[in-house]
């Protein structure tokens, strides 16, 4: 062992290597919460069997993550780094995101009928899934860890030395996670995904492009939800005098 970690000194490369080796893994794990979900709709397992299954799944996955991060040169989650100038700011990247979908949009509408195929996927599974269920996934799992493994682990471990090249070669990634084939989608996602490298380069907290993206997916599968949240407050204080 002792040896190893002589080497692993000696030759700085190789811990990029080893970060490189462990993605594959770490990137299938990701992928467990929304495995479990799919998998438990298919046996016909009833709807709160599916949520507690999902939740479990994640908690395991991302505790399993918070660990690795912890152990890892990168700096520590901390939520207390999301200030109200950093939501502010963040509101600000959630207009040009909108900005980018409007602009995918005409391309999408003559292409696809305006949708993405991965969307289309993902408003199937959300006609059939639990809503909690659905909401751990898309609102948790996929933003956490994919800012984590494209925006983290590929530009500044496996990519340590060459970070601009790295955020480059996880913005990439993202977008070809999400299996755009047309105009459109590469519109879509290649905007999404360079607004979120940016916020994550520019201000060095992994916290704020994981806050963006779970705000912007919280809106696109729930916006129903929130709006009603918004409106209670004005709601209650319109018809206060009338109930």
């Amino acid at each position: 062992m002792k040896i190893i970690q002589s080497f692993v000194r000696e030759h700085p490369l190789c811990k990029n290597v080893l970060w490189l080796l462990l993605f594959v893994p770490l990137f299938f794990l990701s992928q467990f919460p929304l495995i479990t979900m799919v998998y438990s709709l298919q046996e016909g397992v009833n709807s709160e069997s599916v949520t507690i299954f999902t939740a479990l799944a994640t908690a395991v996955v991302l505790f399993a993550f918070y660990r690795i991060i912890k152990m890892s040169p990168l700096e520590n989650l901390d939520v207390r780094v999301i200030t109200w100038p950093a939501l502010g700011r963040n509101f600000l990247f959630l207009l040009l995101l909108m900005a980018n979908n409007l602009l995918a949009y005409p391309l999408l509408k003559q292409e696809a009928g305006g949708t993405t195929a991965n969307q289309a996927a993902l408003n199937q599974l959300q006609s059939h899934a639990p809503f909690l269920a659905m909401g751990m996934v898309v609102i948790l799992v996929a933003p956490i860890l994919e800012e984590l493994l494209c925006r983290a682990i590929i530009p500044r471990l496996i990519f340590r030395g060459a970070e601009p090249i790295g955020y480059l070669a996880g913005a990439l990634f993202f977008t070809y996670l999400h299996g755009p084939s047309t105009l459109g989608e590469w519109v879509a996602y290649g905007g999404m995904s360079l607004i979120l490298t940016w916020v994550a380069y520019r201000y060095k907290r992994i916290e704020y492009s994981i806050c963006l993206h779970m705000t912007l997916n919280a809106l696109a599968y729930y916006y129903p939800a929130v709006l009603l949240l918004c409106l209670l407050p004005v709601s209650r204080v319109f018809f206060h005098d009338k109930l």
